[in-house]
C-alpha cells in the first residue's frame, strides 16, 4: 500500500495542502499548531471513516469552512503501475466517499482499500484504557485475515441482542438463545486467543524489548468468563442475575488481554508503554503479513515525545525493514541536527500555519 498523492482542504486550520509522499519515511515538520497532526488525521479519515482525535479537538472540518475535502491516490502494491483514488467530501449538510470518482454508500465499501496503523499521543490507551479498546484492536486485526470473522461478530451481536430482549421480557419459555450464543462465543474466543498467542510470540522476537524491560513481555488473554467454567453452565446459573441486569453478562463482550512481565505487570513509564504499543502493532502487522493480509500505512504523530533517540531510531529501522510507507511528525525545534537529506528513504515536508512552506532537513535519530 503506497500513497502517491494526498490533497487536504478545509481540515481544521489547513486551507489547502497537496503533497506527493515518498515511498518510505515521510517527515512532516513544523511548529505546534501548524497542521502536522491534521495531515495524519486526514489519512486516518480516509481509512477509518473518523478522526483519531478526541472530542475536545472538535470536528475535523475547519470552523467557518464550507467544505472539507480529503483525497488520495494510491497503489495497492509496490511496483504496481495502476492507481486508485479515494475521496471524502463533507459540507454542512452531507458527507460522502468516492472511489475512482464513483460515489459510495459509506466507509464500509472501502475497508479492503486503505489500511493504517497509528501511534499518536493517546497510544498508551491501548494498554491503559478500558477493555473495549483492546477488544477492538483484536477484532480489527482479525477482520481482514480471518475469513468469516465479521459474520461471526455480527451473529454474536444479533443472538446476544435477542437473548437480552428475552431477559428483559421475563425470560419466559425455553432458553433457545443459549446454545447459539455459546457456539459463537467459542468460535470468536478461539480466533482471538490464537491471535493473542501470535502477538505474544512476536513480542518475544523483538530483542530490544528485553533490553528495555528486563524480560520478554507476554500477553495473557481473558476470554470473558472464568477459565475452567462452562459458558453454558454459567448462563444457566446466572439467569436470575442476568434478568435483573437486563443483559447477558458472560461472554466475548467482556474479553480482554493484559501484558505480563517476569517482574510484574506494571509498565513503569509512558515512554515504555508507547514503545510497547508500537511493538504490538508491529507484531500485528507481521501476523497479517503471514496470513496474506493487507499492508498498512503507518502514522506516527510526534514520535519523539516520551521516547529517547535510540528508541526512535530502532522504531524507524524496524519500519524500514518492513518496506512500509510511514508518515511521522516532528516539531522543528526538536529535530536532531544531523543531515540525512541525501538519504532516498526520507522525504521531508515542512508545514507552517496550515500550508506547505520552504524546506528543512530530514531528521536522523542516530
Amino acid at each position: 500500500m503506497i500513497l502517491t498523492q494526498l490533497s487536504v482542504s478545509g481540515a481544521r486550520n489547513i486551507g489547502h495542502i497537496e503533497l506527493r509522499p515518498g515511498r518510505r519515511i515521510n517527515w512532516i515538520i513544523g511548529p505546534n499548531g501548524a497542521g502536522k497532526t491534521t495531515l495524519l488525521e486526514a489519512v486516518f479519515l480516509l481509512a477509518r471513516g473518523r478522526s483519531f482525535r478526541g472530542a475536545r479537538h472538535g470536528p475535523i472540518r475547519g470552523r467557518g469552512t464550507e467544505i472539507l475535502d480529503v483525497a488520495a491516490r494510491f497503489r495497492l502494491e509496490q511496483g504496481a503501475t495502476s492507481e486508485r483514488s479515494i475521496r471524502f467530501v463533507q459540507d454542512r449538510h452531507d458527507s460522502h466517499y468516492l472511489e475512482n470518482g464513483r460515489r459510495l454508500g459509506g466507509i464500509r465499501e472501502l475497508r479492503d482499500r486503505l489500511h493504517v496503523r497509528l501511534i499518536a499521543d493517546n497510544a498508551q490507551q491501548l494498554l491503559e484504557g478500558p477493555p473495549r479498546i483492546r477488544r477492538l484492536f483484536l477484532d480489527w486485526n482479525l477482520f481482514h485475515v480471518e475469513p468469516g470473522y465479521p459474520r461471526l461478530l455480527s451473529e454474536l451481536r444479533r443472538v446476544r441482542s435477542q437473548r437480552n430482549a428475552w431477559l428483559q421480557h421475563g425470560a419466559k419459555g425455553p432458553t433457545v438463545w443459549d446454545a447459539p450464543y455459546c457456539r459463537l462465543a467459542q468460535e470468536i474466543t478461539t480466533r482471538r486467543a490464537t491471535l493473542v498467542d501470535d502477538l505474544s510470540n512476536g513480542l518475544r522476537q523483538q530483542a530490544y524489548l528485553v533490553e528495555r524491560f528486563g524480560s520478554a513481555p507476554q500477553l495473557e488473554y481473558r476470554r470473558g468468563w472464568p477459565e475452567h467454567a462452562s459458558l453454558q453452565d454459567l448462563l444457566r446459573d446466572s439467569l436470575r442475575q442476568d434478568q435483573e441486569r437486563g443483559y447477558t453478562f458472560y461472554g466475548p463482550p467482556r474479553a480482554d488481554f493484559a501484558v505480563r512481565f517476569r517482574h510484574g505487570s506494571a509498565v513503569p513509564s509512558r515512554g515504555q508503554t508507547k514503545l510497547l504499543v508500537f511493538c504490538l502493532q508491529l507484531a500485528a502487522q507481521a501476523c497479517a503479513d503471514r496470513r496474506h493480509g493487507p499492508p498498512a500505512v503507518w502514522l506516527l504523530d510526534d514520535l519523539a515525545a516520551e521516547l529517547d533517540r535510540p528508541t526512535v531510531k530502532q522504531i524507524l529501522d524496524d519500519l524500514l525493514d518492513t518496506g512500509s510507507q510511514v508518515f511521522v511528525t516532528a516539531v522543528s525545534e526538536g529535530v536532531p541536527p544531523r543531515d540525512t537529506s541525501t538519504d532516498p528513504a526520507h522525504t521531508l515536508f515542512h508545514v507552517e500555519q496550515g500550508t506547505l512552506s520552504g524546506s528543512a532537513k530530514p531528521p536522523a535519530f542516530g
